[in-house]
């Protein structure tokens, strides 16, 4: 075990001990009076029990009883299964986590997907441990960050391949490191995409990610990619100039043309898809992408850092993020400065197209993740509190509290195909919970004050919690 993850086990179990003093974890819970929320069916059971052993769901039903376990007055509230965030990046600095991990449990988030790291393999597998064995308080975390890019690389630590030869290297080392899914990066060329894809599946490891800005959406759906990262390439593929549009960006790259003139052609992609976008045509990639079982993560609340909408610098959820991380944010950003005063002036309009095309997305069929891209990478993208605004611009787009609330808790767990949990309330079942003081179905407000979570079997009351609110905004002064 490395310096670095001992110094954060340390953190994380003093954070678990001080600040969620009241966090329990006996080996069986009664949880007593609560209206189990039926999320995939949309129907409510009230006045139920929940038996919680050793971290799962022993029993549910009105007059379940036991007399070893710690009782706990649920209080009337709505227990539903604790949400999940299907796009983030808890490892993009050492102690990430320490902030990070905390913060998901206090917007009752108990399973994240993280989906590129910083971190060697084996500390991340670390911490995924520490969780598991109940050493560290957080979420149950998927280890999916196995990026594949060209290089020289968008980011820091990937694995890089220019050939189908190298890329089949690199998922045989994939494989041999653990990580759960192979993830696609941008500049992959198609042919180098293709064998990724071939030899993800032949591996047996979901294939993920984002799909190359030189490879079609229609190519990526019948090379099997099983999700998709982000929601923009969606729009696109309703354009008629699709293929024109990737035909000037593979031209280009041929040519060996520098960085600068890359971004102008991706960048142009924004006026061409407003003046080309095609409902008809529309339809029909969204059925293929249905046929498929596509699932995408839009993480569409990204567009708010691009519009700069920002919270003000002494909101709650500021002044969680520690002092040096809200320094970096405050400075000028490449991502801002690569955008053009014509990619500035259609924001909105590309913004609204986005939301349209979700909303027939959905209507569709096309299988969602709740998703928000939260890193410390990324400024004003926050762990836990990104993840309900995501939801709430589901609900501000058109759908119901309850298909948003499926897109977090239902899909999720049935995508990472997890033998303990697949969004519902039931004996066998992983207790990750969220006591709620209101009915979600009727409004997501009340995600905003869980009065209760369990992660895991430990649970944090809402004192617990406001424990962890404490210690957060001590340690960000």
């Amino acid at each position: 075990m490395t310096n670095m993850f001992k110094g954060l086990l340390a953190l994380a179990l003093t954070l678990g001990v001080t600040a969620g003093a009241q966090a329990q974890a006996q080996s069986e819970t009664l949880l007593t009076d609560v209206t189990i929320v039926d999320v995939a069916g949309g129907t409510l059971a009230p006045g139920q029990s929940v038996l919680i052993r050793d971290g799962l769901i022993a029993e549910v039903g009105v007059d379940v009883t036991s007399a070893s376990a710690t009782r706990l007055d649920g209080a009337g509230g709505y227990l539903i299964p604790g949400l999940w965030d299907s796009h983030v990046h808890i490892f993009s600095s050492p102690s990430e986590p320490d902030t990070a991990l905390p913060l998901y449990l206090i917007n009752g988030i108990t399973g994240v997907r993280d989906m590129g790291a910083l971190w060697p393999i084996a500390e991340q597998r670390a911490l995924e441990a520490g969780i598991e064995e109940g050493e560290v308080l957080g979420p149950r975390v998927i280890l999916a960050g196995a990026w594949v890019d060209a290089r020289p690389g968008s980011w820091p630590g990937m694995f890089l391949a220019d050939t189908p030869e190298e890329a089949r290297g690199v998922v045989d080392r994939i494989a041999a490191e653990g990580w759960a899914t192979v993830k696609a990066y941008s500049m992959l060329d198609e042919a180098t995409y293709l064998a990724l894809a071939a030899a993800a599946h032949d591996v047996g490891l979901p294939f993920v990610g984002h799909i190359p800005e030189r490879v079609a959406l229609g190519t990526a759906i019948d090379a099997g990619q099983d999700g998709m990262e982000h929601f923009g390439r969606v729009a696109m593929a309703c354009s008629t100039a699709e293929d024109a549009m990737l035909d000037a960006l593979r031209t280009a790259m041929a040519e060996g043309a520098e960085r600068g003139r890359l971004f102008e052609i991706m960048a142009a992609r924004n006026r061409i898809i407003l003046e080309t976008w095609d409902a008809a045509l529309c339809e029909t990639m969204l059925d293929r992408m249905v046929d498929a079982r596509m699932h995408v993560s839009p993480t569409l609340v990204v567009a708010d850092f691009y519009t700069g909408n920002w919270p003000a610098p002494d909101a709650p959820r500021m002044r969680m993020i520690p002092a040096e991380v809200r320094e970096a944010w405050g400075r000028p950003d490449f991502r801002l400065e690569a955008m053009t005063d014509e990619v500035r002036a259609l924001a909105q309009d590309s913004i609204a197209l986005d939301r349209r095309t979700f909303l027939m997305a959905h209507a569709a069929g096309v299988p969602i993740l709740a998703s928000s891209d939260a890193s410390f990478a990324n400024p004003y993208l926050f762990h836990g509190f990104s993840l309900l605004d995501e939801l709430d611009l589901y609900v501000t787009i058109g759908l119901t509290p309850r298909e948003a609330l499926y897109t977090a808790t239902v899909a999720p767990a049935r995508f990472f195909g997890l033998a303990d949990q697949d969004g519902t309330i039931a004996p066998g079942r992983r207790a990750d919970l969220v006591v709620l003081g209101a009915n979600p179905l009727e409004s997501l407000s009340t995600l905003r004050d869980p009065q209760m979570v369990i992660a895991g079997g430990r649970v944090l009351d809402r004192a617990a919690l406001d424990g962890l609110e404490t210690t957060l905004l001590e340690r960000g002064q």
